[in-house]
Protein backbone atom coordinates (compact mmCIF):
# COMPACT_ATOMS: atom_id res chain seq x y z
CA UNK A 1 0.00 0.00 0.00
CA UNK A 2 2.91 2.35 0.72
CA UNK A 3 4.21 1.98 -2.84
CA UNK A 4 0.78 2.71 -4.23
CA UNK A 5 0.61 5.94 -2.27
CA UNK A 6 3.97 7.07 -3.60
CA UNK A 7 2.82 6.70 -7.19
CA UNK A 8 -0.10 9.08 -6.73
CA UNK A 9 0.64 12.56 -8.11
CA UNK A 10 -2.23 14.53 -6.55
CA UNK A 11 -2.52 14.05 -2.82
CA UNK A 12 -4.46 16.02 -0.26
CA UNK A 13 -8.03 17.24 -0.41
CA UNK A 14 -9.50 16.08 -3.75
CA UNK A 15 -12.28 18.72 -3.95
CA UNK A 16 -9.66 21.47 -3.68
CA UNK A 17 -7.91 20.11 -6.78
CA UNK A 18 -11.26 20.21 -8.61
CA UNK A 19 -11.88 23.80 -7.48
CA UNK A 20 -8.44 24.94 -8.66
CA UNK A 21 -8.93 23.27 -12.04
CA UNK A 22 -12.37 24.89 -12.42
CA UNK A 23 -11.04 28.36 -11.58
CA UNK A 24 -8.19 27.91 -14.06
CA UNK A 25 -10.70 27.01 -16.76
CA UNK A 26 -12.77 30.10 -15.97
CA UNK A 27 -9.58 32.17 -16.12
CA UNK A 28 -8.78 31.03 -19.65
CA UNK A 29 -12.32 31.79 -20.83
CA UNK A 30 -12.35 35.24 -19.21
CA UNK A 31 -8.89 36.30 -20.36
CA UNK A 32 -9.42 35.14 -23.94
CA UNK A 33 -12.70 37.02 -24.30
CA UNK A 34 -11.88 40.09 -22.17
CA UNK A 35 -8.57 40.91 -23.88
CA UNK A 36 -9.90 40.93 -27.46
CA UNK A 37 -10.12 44.72 -27.65
CA UNK A 38 -6.76 45.17 -25.91
CA UNK A 39 -5.15 42.70 -28.34
CA UNK A 40 -6.14 44.87 -31.31
CA UNK A 41 -4.62 47.93 -29.64
CA UNK A 42 -1.37 46.48 -28.31
CA UNK A 43 -0.42 43.29 -30.21
CA UNK A 44 -1.72 44.00 -33.73
CA UNK A 45 -4.92 42.04 -33.36
CA UNK A 46 -3.37 38.78 -32.14
CA UNK A 47 -6.33 37.77 -29.97
CA UNK A 48 -4.66 34.54 -28.83
CA UNK A 49 -1.57 36.31 -27.45
CA UNK A 50 -2.97 36.93 -23.97
CA UNK A 51 -4.67 33.53 -23.95
CA UNK A 52 -1.38 31.67 -24.40
CA UNK A 53 0.32 34.05 -21.99
CA UNK A 54 -2.21 33.27 -19.30
CA UNK A 55 -2.02 29.56 -20.16
CA UNK A 56 1.71 29.64 -19.46
CA UNK A 57 1.09 31.28 -16.10
CA UNK A 58 -1.50 28.63 -15.28
CA UNK A 59 0.78 25.76 -16.26
CA UNK A 60 3.56 27.19 -14.10
CA UNK A 61 1.12 27.71 -11.23
CA UNK A 62 -0.22 24.18 -11.48
CA UNK A 63 3.33 22.81 -11.41
CA UNK A 64 4.04 24.99 -8.35
CA UNK A 65 1.01 23.53 -6.55
CA UNK A 66 2.20 19.99 -7.25
CA UNK A 67 5.74 20.69 -6.03
CA UNK A 68 4.76 22.66 -2.92
CA UNK A 69 2.08 20.21 -1.78
CA UNK A 70 4.66 17.40 -1.72
CA UNK A 71 6.99 19.34 0.61
CA UNK A 72 6.55 18.95 4.35
CA UNK A 73 5.27 22.28 5.65
CA UNK A 74 7.92 22.30 8.39
CA UNK A 75 10.71 22.64 5.84
CA UNK A 76 9.50 25.81 4.12
CA UNK A 77 8.42 27.14 7.51
CA UNK A 78 12.10 27.14 8.48
CA UNK A 79 12.73 30.01 6.10
CA UNK A 80 9.47 31.88 6.75
CA UNK A 81 11.07 34.59 8.91
CA UNK A 82 13.91 35.20 6.46
CA UNK A 83 11.53 35.38 3.50
CA UNK A 84 9.24 37.68 5.45
CA UNK A 85 12.09 40.13 6.06
CA UNK A 86 13.08 39.97 2.38
CA UNK A 87 9.48 40.62 1.30
CA UNK A 88 9.24 43.66 3.57
CA UNK A 89 12.39 45.11 2.01
CA UNK A 90 11.08 44.39 -1.49
CA UNK A 91 7.76 46.11 -0.74
CA UNK A 92 9.64 49.21 0.39
CA UNK A 93 11.80 49.10 -2.74
CA UNK A 94 8.69 48.73 -4.91
CA UNK A 95 7.29 51.88 -3.34
CA UNK A 96 10.51 53.83 -3.82
CA UNK A 97 11.87 52.62 -7.17
CA UNK A 98 9.19 50.25 -8.44
CA UNK A 99 7.07 50.41 -11.56
CA UNK A 100 3.90 52.51 -11.26
CA UNK A 101 0.59 51.39 -12.70
CA UNK A 102 -2.57 53.44 -12.18
CA UNK A 103 -0.55 55.81 -9.97
CA UNK A 104 0.40 52.95 -7.63
CA UNK A 105 3.98 51.69 -7.21
CA UNK A 106 3.51 48.04 -6.46
CA UNK A 107 5.71 46.18 -8.95
CA UNK A 108 9.42 45.43 -9.15
CA UNK A 109 11.10 44.63 -12.45
CA UNK A 110 13.63 41.80 -12.32
CA UNK A 111 16.83 42.99 -14.06
CA UNK A 112 17.82 40.82 -17.00
CA UNK A 113 14.66 38.71 -16.97
CA UNK A 114 12.21 41.29 -18.23
CA UNK A 115 9.25 40.45 -16.01
CA UNK A 116 7.72 42.15 -12.98
CA UNK A 117 6.13 40.88 -9.80
CA UNK A 118 4.33 42.23 -6.77
CA UNK A 119 6.35 41.71 -3.58
CA UNK A 120 3.16 42.19 -1.55
CA UNK A 121 2.01 38.78 -2.83
CA UNK A 122 5.07 37.16 -1.24
CA UNK A 123 4.46 39.19 1.90
CA UNK A 124 0.95 37.77 2.28
CA UNK A 125 2.11 34.16 2.32
CA UNK A 126 5.14 34.63 4.55
CA UNK A 127 3.21 36.74 7.08
CA UNK A 128 0.57 34.05 7.53
CA UNK A 129 3.25 31.37 8.05
CA UNK A 130 5.11 33.49 10.62
CA UNK A 131 1.97 34.33 12.61
CA UNK A 132 0.81 30.69 12.53
CA UNK A 133 4.23 29.58 13.74
CA UNK A 134 4.32 31.99 16.68
CA UNK A 135 0.74 31.25 17.69
CA UNK A 136 1.36 27.51 17.49
CA UNK A 137 4.36 27.76 19.82
CA UNK A 138 2.31 29.66 22.42
CA UNK A 139 -0.96 27.71 22.27
CA UNK A 140 -0.54 26.23 25.75
CA UNK A 141 -0.44 29.61 27.47
CA UNK A 142 -1.93 32.02 24.94
CA UNK A 143 -5.19 32.34 26.89
CA UNK A 144 -3.28 33.91 29.80
CA UNK A 145 -0.54 35.61 27.83
CA UNK A 146 -0.45 39.42 27.32
CA UNK A 147 0.48 40.29 23.75
CA UNK A 148 1.11 44.01 24.31
CA UNK A 149 3.19 45.67 27.02
CA UNK A 150 1.87 48.69 28.95
CA UNK A 151 1.38 51.66 26.65
CA UNK A 152 1.93 54.36 29.27
CA UNK A 153 5.13 55.38 31.09
CA UNK A 154 3.46 54.64 34.41
CA UNK A 155 2.69 51.09 33.37
CA UNK A 156 6.33 50.48 32.42
CA UNK A 157 7.58 51.95 35.71
CA UNK A 158 5.44 49.61 37.82
CA UNK A 159 7.28 46.56 36.49
CA UNK A 160 9.93 47.49 33.90
CA UNK A 161 11.44 44.03 33.62
CA UNK A 162 8.13 42.28 33.00
CA UNK A 163 7.06 44.96 30.50
CA UNK A 164 10.32 44.50 28.60
CA UNK A 165 9.90 40.72 28.66
CA UNK A 166 6.38 41.03 27.21
CA UNK A 167 7.70 43.19 24.39
CA UNK A 168 10.73 41.01 23.69
CA UNK A 169 9.13 37.57 24.02
CA UNK A 170 5.58 38.14 22.77
CA UNK A 171 4.98 41.49 21.07
CA UNK A 172 8.13 41.43 18.96
CA UNK A 173 7.77 37.89 17.53
CA UNK A 174 3.95 37.77 17.32
CA UNK A 175 2.50 41.27 16.92
CA UNK A 176 5.36 43.20 15.35
CA UNK A 177 5.30 41.23 12.05
CA UNK A 178 1.62 42.08 11.64
CA UNK A 179 2.18 45.77 12.24
CA UNK A 180 5.29 45.88 10.05
CA UNK A 181 3.59 44.16 7.12
CA UNK A 182 0.52 46.36 7.36
CA UNK A 183 2.51 49.58 7.56
CA UNK A 184 4.83 48.85 4.63
CA UNK A 185 1.92 47.87 2.37
CA UNK A 186 -0.36 50.73 3.46
CA UNK A 187 1.15 53.68 1.49
CA UNK A 188 0.63 52.02 -1.90
CA UNK A 189 -2.23 49.58 -1.32
CA UNK A 190 -4.78 50.23 1.41
CA UNK A 191 -7.06 47.31 0.48
CA UNK A 192 -4.22 44.77 0.70
CA UNK A 193 -3.12 46.18 4.06
CA UNK A 194 -6.68 45.89 5.35
CA UNK A 195 -6.97 42.28 4.14
CA UNK A 196 -3.67 41.38 5.82
CA UNK A 197 -4.67 43.04 9.08
CA UNK A 198 -8.16 41.46 9.13
CA UNK A 199 -6.74 38.02 8.37
CA UNK A 200 -4.19 38.24 11.17
CA UNK A 201 -6.79 39.49 13.65
CA UNK A 202 -8.97 36.51 12.77
CA UNK A 203 -6.01 34.17 13.25
CA UNK A 204 -5.35 35.68 16.67
CA UNK A 205 -9.01 35.26 17.64
CA UNK A 206 -9.15 31.63 16.44
CA UNK A 207 -5.74 31.09 18.05
CA UNK A 208 -7.31 31.72 21.47
CA UNK A 209 -5.76 35.10 22.24
CA UNK A 210 -7.57 36.78 25.13
CA UNK A 211 -10.51 38.85 23.98
CA UNK A 212 -9.36 41.72 26.19
CA UNK A 213 -5.88 41.62 24.67
CA UNK A 214 -7.27 41.36 21.13
CA UNK A 215 -9.61 44.33 21.63
CA UNK A 216 -6.69 46.32 23.00
CA UNK A 217 -4.60 45.50 19.94
CA UNK A 218 -7.45 46.40 17.57
CA UNK A 219 -7.96 49.78 19.25
CA UNK A 220 -4.25 50.55 19.14
CA UNK A 221 -3.88 49.64 15.46
CA UNK A 222 -7.09 51.47 14.52
CA UNK A 223 -5.99 54.66 16.25
CA UNK A 224 -2.48 54.41 14.79
CA UNK A 225 -3.85 53.79 11.29
CA UNK A 226 -6.20 56.75 11.53
CA UNK A 227 -3.35 59.04 12.55
CA UNK A 228 -1.08 57.76 9.76
CA UNK A 229 -3.73 58.06 7.05
CA UNK A 230 -4.70 61.55 8.22
CA UNK A 231 -1.08 62.65 8.13
CA UNK A 232 -0.62 61.16 4.67
CA UNK A 233 -3.78 62.87 3.43
CA UNK A 234 -2.87 66.36 4.60
CA UNK A 235 0.78 65.95 3.57
CA UNK A 236 -0.17 64.61 0.14
CA UNK A 237 1.85 61.42 0.61
CA UNK A 238 1.06 58.03 -0.88
CA UNK A 239 -2.46 57.44 -2.15
CA UNK A 240 -4.34 58.66 0.91
CA UNK A 241 -6.21 61.32 -1.07
CA UNK A 242 -7.37 58.69 -3.57
CA UNK A 243 -8.69 56.49 -0.75
CA UNK A 244 -10.57 59.36 0.88
CA UNK A 245 -12.00 60.46 -2.47
CA UNK A 246 -13.27 56.97 -3.20
CA UNK A 247 -14.88 56.63 0.21
CA UNK A 248 -16.50 60.07 -0.14
CA UNK A 249 -17.81 59.21 -3.57
CA UNK A 250 -19.06 55.81 -2.44
CA UNK A 251 -20.95 57.32 0.51
CA UNK A 252 -22.46 60.02 -1.71
CA UNK A 253 -20.46 62.98 -0.37
CA UNK A 254 -19.37 64.02 -3.85
CA UNK A 255 -19.07 67.65 -2.90
CA UNK A 256 -16.19 66.75 -0.57
CA UNK A 257 -14.15 65.09 -3.29
CA UNK A 258 -11.06 67.12 -4.09
CA UNK A 259 -9.69 65.15 -7.03
CA UNK A 260 -12.43 65.43 -9.65
CA UNK A 261 -10.40 63.55 -12.26
CA UNK A 262 -10.02 60.51 -10.02
CA UNK A 263 -13.67 60.75 -8.99
CA UNK A 264 -14.87 60.82 -12.58
CA UNK A 265 -12.64 57.88 -13.48
CA UNK A 266 -13.93 55.79 -10.59
CA UNK A 267 -17.50 56.77 -11.38
CA UNK A 268 -16.99 55.69 -14.98
CA UNK A 269 -15.64 52.32 -13.87
CA UNK A 270 -18.58 51.70 -11.56
CA UNK A 271 -21.12 52.73 -14.21
CA UNK A 272 -19.63 50.43 -16.84
CA UNK A 273 -19.55 47.54 -14.36
CA UNK A 274 -23.22 48.12 -13.52
CA UNK A 275 -24.10 48.18 -17.24
CA UNK A 276 -22.22 44.91 -17.77
CA UNK A 277 -24.02 43.23 -14.87
CA UNK A 278 -27.44 44.54 -15.88
CA UNK A 279 -27.02 43.47 -19.50
CA UNK A 280 -25.93 39.96 -18.50
CA UNK A 281 -29.27 38.94 -17.11
CA UNK A 282 -29.79 35.45 -15.75
CA UNK A 283 -27.87 33.32 -18.26
CA UNK A 284 -25.65 36.01 -19.85
CA UNK A 285 -24.83 36.88 -23.43
CA UNK A 286 -22.67 33.84 -23.98
CA UNK A 287 -18.88 33.38 -24.27
CA UNK A 288 -17.26 35.99 -26.49
CA UNK A 289 -20.43 38.08 -26.90
CA UNK A 290 -19.57 40.83 -24.42
CA UNK A 291 -20.30 44.38 -25.54
CA UNK A 292 -18.76 46.10 -22.51
CA UNK A 293 -15.23 44.75 -22.77
CA UNK A 294 -14.20 47.80 -24.81
CA UNK A 295 -15.69 50.24 -22.27
CA UNK A 296 -15.21 48.32 -19.00
CA UNK A 297 -11.80 49.17 -17.47
CA UNK A 298 -9.72 46.11 -16.65
CA UNK A 299 -12.34 43.43 -17.45
CA UNK A 300 -9.59 40.82 -17.15
CA UNK A 301 -8.49 41.78 -13.62
CA UNK A 302 -10.12 44.36 -11.32
CA UNK A 303 -13.62 43.99 -12.83
CA UNK A 304 -13.37 40.38 -13.97
CA UNK A 305 -16.43 39.41 -11.93
CA UNK A 306 -18.62 41.99 -13.69
CA UNK A 307 -17.38 40.66 -17.02
CA UNK A 308 -18.20 37.08 -15.94
CA UNK A 309 -21.78 38.09 -15.10
CA UNK A 310 -22.15 39.84 -18.44
CA UNK A 311 -21.17 36.79 -20.47
CA UNK A 312 -22.41 34.01 -18.18
CA UNK A 313 -25.19 35.77 -16.29
CA UNK A 314 -26.16 35.56 -12.67
CA UNK A 315 -25.80 31.79 -12.90
CA UNK A 316 -22.13 32.11 -13.79
CA UNK A 317 -21.59 34.69 -11.07
CA UNK A 318 -23.14 32.38 -8.46
CA UNK A 319 -20.99 29.46 -9.63
CA UNK A 320 -17.80 31.49 -9.23
CA UNK A 321 -18.95 32.77 -5.83
CA UNK A 322 -19.69 29.21 -4.67
CA UNK A 323 -16.26 28.01 -5.84
CA UNK A 324 -14.50 30.53 -3.60
CA UNK A 325 -16.87 29.78 -0.74
CA UNK A 326 -16.13 26.10 -1.28
CA UNK A 327 -12.40 26.79 -0.87
CA UNK A 328 -13.02 28.24 2.58
CA UNK A 329 -15.34 25.36 3.50
CA UNK A 330 -12.80 22.72 2.48
CA UNK A 331 -10.10 24.64 4.36
CA UNK A 332 -12.29 24.52 7.47
CA UNK A 333 -12.53 20.73 7.16
CA UNK A 334 -8.76 20.50 6.81
CA UNK A 335 -8.31 22.63 9.94
CA UNK A 336 -10.47 20.19 11.90
CA UNK A 337 -8.26 17.28 10.81
CA UNK A 338 -4.98 18.98 11.72
CA UNK A 339 -3.10 17.58 14.71
CA UNK A 340 -0.90 20.63 15.26
CA UNK A 341 -2.02 24.19 16.03
CA UNK A 342 0.39 25.77 13.56
CA UNK A 343 -0.96 23.57 10.75
CA UNK A 344 -4.57 24.58 11.31
CA UNK A 345 -3.76 28.26 11.76
CA UNK A 346 -1.68 28.27 8.59
CA UNK A 347 -4.53 26.74 6.56
CA UNK A 348 -6.98 29.20 8.10
CA UNK A 349 -4.83 32.23 7.28
CA UNK A 350 -3.99 31.23 3.71
CA UNK A 351 -7.61 30.39 2.87
CA UNK A 352 -8.75 33.70 4.40
CA UNK A 353 -6.27 35.62 2.25
CA UNK A 354 -7.55 33.97 -0.94
CA UNK A 355 -11.27 34.18 -0.20
CA UNK A 356 -11.12 37.71 1.25
CA UNK A 357 -9.39 38.97 -1.85
CA UNK A 358 -12.00 37.26 -4.04
CA UNK A 359 -14.95 38.63 -2.08
CA UNK A 360 -13.50 42.16 -2.15
CA UNK A 361 -13.17 41.96 -5.95
CA UNK A 362 -16.74 40.70 -6.30
CA UNK A 363 -18.11 43.30 -3.88
CA UNK A 364 -16.42 46.10 -5.83
CA UNK A 365 -17.80 44.78 -9.14
CA UNK A 366 -21.38 44.77 -7.86
CA UNK A 367 -21.08 48.14 -6.10
CA UNK A 368 -20.94 46.99 -2.48
CA UNK A 369 -17.49 48.48 -1.80
CA UNK A 370 -15.49 51.43 -3.12
CA UNK A 371 -13.20 50.83 -6.08
CA UNK A 372 -9.99 48.94 -5.20
CA UNK A 373 -7.31 47.18 -7.19
CA UNK A 374 -7.80 43.63 -5.92
CA UNK A 375 -7.71 40.95 -8.66
CA UNK A 376 -9.81 37.80 -8.66
CA UNK A 377 -7.53 35.00 -7.39
CA UNK A 378 -6.68 32.29 -9.96
CA UNK A 379 -8.93 34.01 -12.55
CA UNK A 380 -7.61 37.51 -13.20
CA UNK A 381 -4.79 37.87 -15.70
CA UNK A 382 -1.39 38.17 -14.11
CA UNK A 383 1.77 36.30 -13.22
CA UNK A 384 2.74 37.07 -9.63
CA UNK A 385 -0.83 36.87 -8.35
CA UNK A 386 -1.36 33.44 -9.93
CA UNK A 387 2.06 32.21 -8.81
CA UNK A 388 1.79 33.11 -5.11
CA UNK A 389 -1.86 32.09 -4.92
CA UNK A 390 -0.77 28.70 -6.22
CA UNK A 391 1.96 28.62 -3.57
CA UNK A 392 -0.72 29.20 -0.92
CA UNK A 393 -2.96 26.50 -2.40
CA UNK A 394 0.00 24.13 -2.49
CA UNK A 395 0.65 24.74 1.20
CA UNK A 396 -2.99 24.05 2.05
CA UNK A 397 -2.98 20.83 0.01
CA UNK A 398 0.35 19.82 1.54
CA UNK A 399 -1.02 20.17 5.07
CA UNK A 400 -4.10 18.22 3.99
CA UNK A 401 -1.80 15.49 2.64
CA UNK A 402 0.10 15.36 5.93
CA UNK A 403 -3.14 15.10 7.89
CA UNK A 404 -4.36 12.24 5.69
CA UNK A 405 -1.04 10.45 6.06
CA UNK A 406 -1.12 10.78 9.85
CA UNK A 407 -4.71 9.54 9.93
CA UNK A 408 -3.79 6.54 7.78
CA UNK A 409 -0.82 5.77 10.02
CA UNK A 410 -3.13 5.89 13.05
CA UNK A 411 -5.52 3.47 11.37
CA UNK A 412 -2.69 1.12 10.43
CA UNK A 413 -1.30 1.27 13.97
CA UNK A 414 -4.77 0.53 15.38
CA UNK A 415 -5.14 -2.44 13.01
CA UNK A 416 -1.68 -3.77 13.98
CA UNK A 417 -2.50 -3.40 17.68
CA UNK A 418 -5.78 -5.24 17.16
CA UNK A 419 -4.01 -8.12 15.42
CA UNK A 420 -1.45 -8.26 18.23
CA UNK A 421 -4.23 -8.52 20.80
CA UNK A 422 -5.85 -11.29 18.81
CA UNK A 423 -2.58 -13.22 18.74
CA UNK A 424 -2.13 -12.81 22.49
CA UNK A 425 -5.60 -14.27 23.04
CA UNK A 426 -4.68 -17.27 20.94
CA UNK A 427 -7.22 -16.50 18.20
CA UNK A 428 -6.25 -16.60 14.52
CA UNK A 429 -5.39 -13.12 13.17
CA UNK A 430 -7.75 -11.46 10.76
CA UNK A 431 -7.01 -11.67 7.07
CA UNK A 432 -5.84 -8.55 5.26
CA UNK A 433 -9.20 -8.26 3.49
CA UNK A 434 -11.08 -8.37 6.79
CA UNK A 435 -8.70 -5.83 8.30
CA UNK A 436 -9.16 -3.47 5.38
CA UNK A 437 -12.94 -3.90 5.61
CA UNK A 438 -12.92 -3.03 9.30
CA UNK A 439 -10.77 0.02 8.62
CA UNK A 440 -13.32 1.23 6.11
CA UNK A 441 -16.16 0.89 8.58
CA UNK A 442 -14.16 2.16 11.54
CA UNK A 443 -15.17 5.53 12.84
CA UNK A 444 -12.83 8.38 12.12
CA UNK A 445 -10.89 9.34 15.24
CA UNK A 446 -11.91 12.68 16.69
CA UNK A 447 -9.88 15.66 15.57
CA UNK A 448 -7.32 16.83 18.09
CA UNK A 449 -8.30 20.31 19.32
CA UNK A 450 -5.97 23.23 18.67
CA UNK A 451 -4.33 23.24 22.07
CA UNK A 452 -1.16 22.06 23.75
CA UNK A 453 -1.10 21.03 27.41
CA UNK A 454 1.05 22.57 30.06
CA UNK A 455 3.20 19.61 31.08
CA UNK A 456 4.28 19.28 34.67
CA UNK A 457 7.94 18.29 34.48
CA UNK A 458 9.46 17.28 37.84
CA UNK A 459 12.66 19.01 38.87
CA UNK A 460 14.55 17.20 41.61
CA UNK A 461 16.99 19.27 43.65
CA UNK A 462 20.47 18.05 44.52
CA UNK A 463 20.95 15.75 47.53
CA UNK A 464 21.76 17.47 50.78
CA UNK A 465 24.19 16.18 53.35
CA UNK A 466 22.00 17.02 56.32
CA UNK A 467 18.99 15.13 57.61
CA UNK A 468 16.61 17.04 55.37
CA UNK A 469 17.93 15.04 52.39
CA UNK A 470 15.77 12.07 53.37
CA UNK A 471 12.64 14.21 53.38
CA UNK A 472 13.41 15.78 50.01
CA UNK A 473 10.40 17.30 48.27
CA UNK A 474 9.87 17.28 44.53
CA UNK A 475 9.48 20.71 42.97
CA UNK A 476 7.44 21.04 39.83
CA UNK A 477 8.09 23.46 37.00
CA UNK A 478 5.61 24.55 34.36
CA UNK A 479 7.16 23.90 30.97
CA UNK A 480 5.74 24.65 27.53
CA UNK A 481 6.28 21.54 25.41
CA UNK A 482 5.25 20.89 21.82
CA UNK A 483 6.80 17.58 20.84
CA UNK A 484 5.07 17.42 17.46
CA UNK A 485 6.71 20.60 16.15
CA UNK A 486 10.29 20.10 17.25
CA UNK A 487 11.49 19.87 13.64
CA UNK A 488 11.77 22.78 11.31
CA UNK A 489 10.99 25.74 13.52
CA UNK A 490 13.51 28.39 14.36
CA UNK A 491 12.50 28.40 18.03
CA UNK A 492 12.48 24.65 18.60
CA UNK A 493 14.66 24.73 21.71
CA UNK A 494 12.95 24.13 25.02
CA UNK A 495 14.60 27.12 26.65
CA UNK A 496 13.04 29.62 24.29
CA UNK A 497 9.60 28.11 24.81
CA UNK A 498 9.88 28.01 28.61
CA UNK A 499 10.43 31.77 28.59
CA UNK A 500 6.86 32.30 27.47
CA UNK A 501 5.40 30.77 30.63
CA UNK A 502 6.96 33.50 32.78
CA UNK A 503 4.78 36.10 31.04
CA UNK A 504 1.40 34.68 32.07
CA UNK A 505 -0.96 37.44 33.07
CA UNK A 506 -0.95 37.67 36.85
CA UNK A 507 -4.61 38.68 36.93
CA UNK A 508 -5.70 35.37 35.42
CA UNK A 509 -3.62 33.01 37.51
Amino acid sequence: MAKKRKLLLFRGDKPLWIIVAALFLVSLLVVYSATAAMAYREVDGNTSYYLFRQARFIMIGFFVIIVVHWIDYRYYARYAKALFKVSVILVVLAYLVGISLNEASRWIKIPGLGFTFQPSELLKVTLVVVVAQQLGIRQSVITKLPILPPLTPGGWQRNPQRSFDIWYKTTRPLVFPILAATLVVLPANFSTALILWSTCMTMLAIGRVQKRQLNRLILVTFATGAVIISGMYFAGLGRAQTWVNRVMQFTGLTEAVADTRQASQDSYQVQQAEIAIASGGVVGKGPGNSTQRSQLPHPYSDFAYAFIIEEYGIVGGIVVFVLYLWIFYRAGLIVRRCNRPSQGLMVLGLSLIITSQAFVNMAVSVGLLPVTGQPLPLISMGGSSVFFTCVAMGMILGISRESERELLEQQEAAAAAMQERERERGEPPLAEEDTAQEQVHAEEPPAVPLRRPLVLRPRIPKQRNDQEGSDMETNEELTLIDRSEAIGWEEESGASRREVVDLIDEDNE
